[in-house]
């Protein structure tokens, strides 16, 4: 297997960092009991041959790059002078270091101080600063899906390669507050050395494994914040001795040496949040040092060189110095992978946190869905053209779609807790800016390649992007009237569109002729006492418009234990902190309303493909509500859409669904593959978690102790919360403003549709096809008018047990990736019915290539939740994507000029509650 070789730079930071890891040698050898017993006393001789501690600070600067408490352009400019002001420092003290993270950062910095951009890549050289994040920027990693977050990897590592000469390491996720399961596979996978996070680590270990369901593990390293010891960096003056032995004292907990009662920890003079780690024997220290999101270098300017004198007078025996964090995991490396350190390991995760980042701007999360679908769909439609029918593979346009996806999945952006002029903004490029183009290029992407695998016509193209041969009821825009030749079709009154059954083969393209023949128009019935369908018998409550019975057909069980789809407005009952970041769980939530106090009007259309219930109410705030619920006569989903108006300032809004049976097991979807924890009763085997408000992506389900279950989908509503049997899905967390700033997105104001649908089975897990019904819950077939009638054609199939998020073109390969989606190990299998000449399995950056032998179908051995990338190698070639430095392609031409804006100032954006 060939392995990637790396750069210069990371050869020059390996032999910059030798002393440290001959110091680490050392210290395994010396007894452990004799370094604590030395430690606890500094008044006592060093016993012999005790050695130094090492302390490792790592300066680091830790923004939201593109906006939180200000416009994108504003932003860009207090990243650029906080960065520019800790190179200063590198410049003029020659023990600073720091790590420089996010590629927009240095974006912002080479575009407003050119002339600087030589010193920064001699100081990468020197190891003095260090690109320390493979990612292309700091996005949240729990909202995505799985592509999208795999290219944030393989973007930031293309760019960084290419426009600064060094590969970086680590995925640097300082700021997640949570992380979840894959995150060890994604690291690996990019070839990446480490993990670094900081909020939430089970082990209690700084140094630990983290582990993918499918074993995977990489070395994570979570040493509590990631802006510590902040008096250093905030005094402007050298600290007095009462304040360099209380940092001492930090240094003794975290060795083990000393330990703090809550009420010790309270009276420190800087922040103690828990998150503190001890340090595994055999390892130095590390501490992410700074003062606060944005920190600058120490305010005084003697430090650090002054400091690491000072600090000697408290603790003799420490060796201190300021690096980039290569230094530090060249230093732990060689031991953790040998087994000489022994090290814990984390399986299921973190705890999440900041829960209503996972529950509210149900519009940005959409949107984002919404455009990360369209985007893959748009590569694969590319893909299959430039290969049957040569025409020009979208390069650059789709590479520009992809960053202003990753701009979007910025932490604060794809949360939705911003400030307004973060997602509008009259002069500034903003998200709604994004998404828009993202859309646009897709669309356009589509259209032209399905223009070149069909001559112009009459009929309706249409391309299927998942992996199976699928049968879901879909909805196509039609001119009105019109139908579609051989195919059931049910009008939508009042709407542009036809709900129709087509058969569409797996990854692959059909048309449908068009009927003079007008749709099916549906009839307007009384509510019947129950809708039967082929799957289920539903019944609803007329006085309330509530779901109050489904019992499947196969078993006859009812799987409600309750009326369903009661929509509950809610609030906690104390608010600690801004309710954009904090909302505390259900029990701590007081009940303001519920759906089943208003008096609904209730209207039923029954057609042949699907009844439609419409439900008319009042509700809390006033500004009422339509909840309107689609039962497909043969198809198991139900799909919900709820309106609301006018929800009140710092109102929580939720669905809830209370099932009939004990839930024993919780699966719900995360970045390329799912979190799996038991419920009623404990099972060490599931590593999962489930406490409180959790992330989930497109979907959740709900195992049955009796057997069989119940799944949630989504398109965006990501929040989930379970309490006994009632799963809940958050609709809505309304707030007006967020720290002072008016957010239109984040309010509660105007008119608000929330999609979700819900999957009952009685089958076992592994037949249900959960995941899949989440993929065409959320991917519609993309459809292209006025083209001639084609056969069905399929480009790609695999086994059941895959899922296929992405296929592209890299210079001369097609590029597949994959992942297992039951959490079984078995076999996958892949059939490429596109011209090829070899096939190979590769990393997620396309590297370590393993050949497979040729074959019609591709078979190989998969691990539970594995991701898997091939590559297969063509006769043609596509350009390479050229990286981008200057924004300006990219901004609306009306705007572009505040990419010129420069303002001074550097520290932390101000808050607008904060006068």
């Amino acid at each position: 297997m060939k392995t990637r070789e790396r750069t210069d730079v990371v050869s020059r930071n390996l032999m910059c960092c030798s002393w440290g890891i001959a110091a680490v040698a050392i210290w395994l050898c010396a007894a452990p009991s004799a370094i604590l017993a030395g430690e606890g006393n500094q008044d006592k001789p060093a016993p012999e041959r005790d050695p130094r501690r090492l302390v490792y600070l790592v300066p680091n600067f830790h923004p939201a790059c593109c906006g939180w408490l200000t416009d994108w352009s504003t932003e860009r400019n207090y990243c650029a002078n906080n960065y520019i002001d800790h190179l200063d420092r590198v410049r003029d003290d020659p023990n600073y270091a720091f790590a420089l993270s996010e590629v927009p950062n240095m974006i912002a910095m080479f575009n407003f101080h050119p002339e600087r951009k030589d010193e920064l890549i001699r100081r990468f050289q020197e190891g003095r600063v260090e690109p320390c994040n493979a990612f292309f920027l700091e996005s949240t990693i729990n909202l995505s899906g799985g592509e999208a977050l795999v290219k944030n990897g393989v973007e930031g590592l293309r760019w960084q390669s290419q426009v600064l000469g060094v590969r970086p390491r680590f995925a640097w996720m300082i700021d997640v507050t949570g992380t979840h399961e894959q995150m060890a596979q994604i690291t690996a996978g990019l070839g990446l050395d480490a993990l670094f996070y900081t909020r939430h680590n089970p082990t209690g270990s700084t140094i630990h494994w983290a582990e993918s369901p499918d074993g995977t593990r990489v070395l994570a390293i979570a040493p509590g914040h990631y802006s510590e010891w902040n008096p250093l960096f905030k005094t402007p003056q050298l600290l007095d001795d009462v304040a360099l032995r209380e940092l001492k004292e930090d240094l003794d907990y975290r060795m083990g040496v000393k330990t703090m009662t809550p009420e010790e920890i309270e009276k420190r003079p800087f922040k103690w949040d828990g998150m503190r780690q001890r340090v595994p024997e055999g390892a130095p220290v590390l501490i992410l040092a700074g003062n606060g999101d944005y920190s600058v270098a120490p305010a005084y300017k003697g430090y650090p060189t002054e400091f690491i004198r000072q600090f000697k007078s408290v603790a003799p025996r420490i060796d201190l110095s300021f690096v980039t964090p290569g230094t530090y995991v060249d230093a732990i490396l060689p031991a953790a992978r040998s087994g000489a350190m022994k090290l814990p390991t984390m399986q299921g995760g973190t705890k999440f946190s900041f829960n209503s980042f996972w529950i509210e701007n149900p519009r940005v999360k959409t949107a984002f869905r919404r455009a990360e679908q369209e985007l893959q769909a748009a590569e694969m439609l590319s893909t299959i053209a430039s290969i049957e029918s040569r025409s020009t593979y979208p390069v650059q346009p789709l590479y520009h779609a992809w960053l202003m996806l990753l701009l979007n999945m910025d932490r604060n952006s794809l949360w939705g807790s911003a400030g307004g002029m973060v997602f509008e903004h009259p002069h500034s490029w903003d998200v709604r800016d994004r998404y828009e183009a993202v859309g646009a290029i897709a669309r356009r992407a589509s259209e032209e390649a399905m223009g070149a695998l069909s001559a112009e016509g009459s009929s309706l193209a249409l391309f299927n992007q998942l992996n199976w041969e699928r049968r879901d009821p879909v909805l196509v825009n039609l001119p009105e009237g019109s139908g579609l030749k051989g195919v059931r079709s049910q009008a939508v009154p009042g709407t542009p569109y036809v709900l129709c059954e087509p058969t569409l083969p797996s990854v692959g393209t059909a048309s449908l002729e068009p009927s003079s023949n007008s749709p099916e128009l549906p009839k307007s019935v009384p509510l019947p006492d129950s809708i039967d369908t082929r799957f289920y018998r539903a019944r609803i409550d007329r006085g309330t418009g509530s779901l109050t019975s489904l019992k499947l057909k196969s078993s006859g069980r009812e799987m409600l234990g309750g009326p369903a789809n009661v929509i509950v407005a809610e609030k906690p009952k104390t608010q600690a902190g801004d309710p954009g970041d904090h909302m505390l769980d259900r029990p701590e939530r007081l009940t303001l309303a519920n759906s089943n106090q208003f008096l609904p009007k209730i209207s039923v259309q029954s057609g042949s493909l699907a009844t439609i219930v419409r439900i008319e109410s009042g509700f809390y705030g006033g500004g009422g509500m339509i909840r309107t619920i689609c039962f497909y006569d043969d198809y198991p989903r139900i799909d919900f859409e709820t309106d609301l108006n006018d929800i009140p300032d710092s109102t929580v809004v939720v669905a809830e669904f209370p099932l009939s049976e004990e839930i024993v097991e919780i699966r719900r979807g995360i970045p390329y593959g799912f979190s799996h924890a038991a419920w009623s009763r404990p099972n060490p085997g599931l590593h999962g978690r489930t406490e409180g408000i959790v992330p989930a992506v497109r979907w959740s389900h709900y195992a049955f102790e009796g057997g069989g279950g119940v799944a949630l989908l989504d398109r965006g509503l990501s929040g989930r919360e379970t309490t006994g049997r009632t799963p809940i899905i958050f609709l809505l967390n309304a707030t007006d403003k967020y720290y002072g700033y008016v957010n239109p997105w984040l309010s509660g104001k105007g008119k608000h549709r929330l999609e979700y649908a819900l999957v009952a089975h009685d089958s076992a897990w592994d037949k249900a096809r959960i995941p899949q019904l989440a993929w065409e819950f959320n991917c519609p077939p993309v459809t292209v008018p006025d083209r001639g009638t084609t056969a069905p054609r399929s480009f790609v199939k695999t086994s059941e047990n895959m899922i296929v998020e992405a296929i592209r073109r890299e210079g001369s390969d097609i590029e597949l990736r994959m992942a297992e989606c039951l959490g079984i190990a078995g076999y996958a299998e892949v059939k490429l019915s596109m011209p090829h000449e070899q096939a190979a399995l590769t990393d997620l950056d396309g590297a370590n290539r393993v050949p497979l032998k040729p074959s019609s179908v591709y078979r190989f051995p998969v691990r539970p939740q594995q991701i898997v990338t091939m590559r297969f190698r063509t006769r043609n070639t596509v350009a390479e994507i050229q990286p981008l430095t200057d924004w300006s392609p990219l901004v609306p031409g009306a705007k572009r000029a505040a990419l010129s804006t420069r303002i001074d100032k550097k520290g932390h954006p101000p808050r607008g509650d904060v006068r």
